[in-house]
């Protein structure tokens, strides 16, 4: 897949491409290092975890740091489900863990899903 597909698919995957070039001063070149080194940053395991044990800061930091990374890379799907999971966390903490693991479950199914477009530009552009 070449440079302008993946792109595409990237804005269809909710990254606004052109929000995130104007952040990278329209350096495409860096915007694609930055993303392409998203497949790792995304864990979700620490979150669940912090979720499950009800360590407040603890999973109050990882998903505040998710939606920082997600904003400055203008990942909007991954931001809109980040701050959906905080605005529930800070209404009632875990009384509603359900919720919570509901809305993370949905912010990991986004990541993987633009993970995986990610990982297989990557694999074409090296073969």
């Amino acid at each position: 897949m070449d440079k302008e597909v993946f792109l595409a698919l990237l804005e269809d995957s909710g990254v606004n491409i052109s929000q995130a070039l104007g952040r990278f001063m329209g350096n495409e070149a860096l915007f694609l290092s930055f993303i392409g080194k998203l497949p790792e940053k995304l864990q979700f395991e620490p979150i669940l975890q912090a979720l499950e044990q009800e360590d407040e800061e603890e999973f109050y930091m990882r998903v505040h740091g998710l939606k920082g990374m997600a904003g400055n890379l203008s990942i909007e799907s991954i931001h809109d489900c980040a701050q959906a999971i905080l605005v529930e966390f800070r209404a009632s903490k875990f009384q509603n863990k359900k919720k919570l693991l509901s809305l993370v479950e949905e912010a990991r199914r986004e990541s993987e899903s633009l993970s995986d477009l990610i990982q297989q530009y990557q694999k074409e552009e090296k073969a």
